[in-house]
């Protein structure tokens, strides 16, 4: 039995594995974070010019987003967050990454009009803090977590590396099919 808000619910809750339940504050910090790094993900998006690294980038943040959407789910899941709030929060995260795009475009509409300089360093820079935030996101907050609990460590250094060698061979097999 769960008492949520005062009120009583005898709807099973599935236990974090650390046997907790999530706090209110800590499930908000994570939809809000998880909300800019969209806006961030929609600005990278949104500076494409080639309909073909739109779409790449496209399906590869909603394959990223799914995963992220899932994460989040199990972490509400262990709350003990309003549902109305709740609501509201996924929306907001819901909402960012179309947000970003339609800012990036704006921008890049507005520079159009403008020298080609002006156009190429605005995308450099808003790609630029797009990978930034992505990098920081990743070792800072991700991995430095991750690593933390010293479990299985030499095995997710080996997936980590993995990963980073699929990625870079189809970013070489990619850049070599299109010269």
């Amino acid at each position: 039995k769960v008492e949520v808000n005062g009120k009583s619910d005898s709807t099973p809750v599935a236990p974090n594995p650390h046997g907790k339940r999530e706090g209110t504050k800590g499930v908000t910090v994570m939809i809000l974070a998880l909300a800019i790094h969209s806006v961030f993900e929609g600005l990278a998006i949104g500076v494409e010019h080639s309909p073909s690294v739109f779409m790449q980038l496209a399906g590869a943040i909603v394959i990223h987003k799914c995963v992220v959407a899932f994460a989040l789910g199990t972490k509400i899941i262990n709350s003990n967050q309003n549902f109305k709030v709740l609501l509201i929060l996924v929306s907001v995260f819901c909402i960012c990454t179309p947000i970003g795009v339609g800012v990036a475009m704006s921008i890049m509409n507005q520079l159009a009009k403008s020298e080609t300089k002006t156009l190429m360093l605005s995308s450099g820079i808003i790609q630029g803090l797009s990978t930034g935030f992505f990098l920081y996101i990743t070792f800072a907050e991700m991995l430095f977590s991750e690593m933390q609990d010293g479990k299985d460590v030499l095995l997710k250094v080996l997936f980590l590396t993995a990963g980073v060698i699929v990625i870079a061979v189809s970013t070489i097999a990619h850049n070599y099919m299109e010269s």
